[in-house]
């Protein structure tokens, strides 16, 4: 069985959720560097509002129903897996390694 702990975290401003994001450090996973790219996300508030986002250089947002004010992490988890579907082999992106 799965348990998760929810930890909410605040910031009082943006910058200040450097500190307060996860980082990864020492383990598996991805920064997003924002390239002139766009963004497609569904966002889930805490207030239980889920709406849809499709925007370039999403650093924060802001709920529409009750104003909270997010920042996006860029860090993002990568979640070891042992073998692709026929699918997700053909599909999947494969990373150039270069020393």
């Amino acid at each position: 069985m799965l348990i998760r702990k929810i930890i909410m975290k605040k910031a009082k401003t943006r910058n200040e959720t450097w500190d307060l994001q996860e980082k990864y450090e020492g383990r598996p996973h991805g920064w997003i560097q924002w390239k002139n790219t766009t963004v497609d996300m569904d966002i889930h508030c805490k207030c239980g509002v889920v709406t849809h986002i499709i925007g370039e250089f999403v650093y924060s947002l802001e709920c529409p129903a009750c104003g909270t004010k997010y920042a996006c992490n860029g860090h993002i988890e990568l979640i070891e897996f042992e073998e692709f579907t026929e699918d997700e082999r053909n599909t999947s992106h494969h990373i150039d390694y270069d020393n």
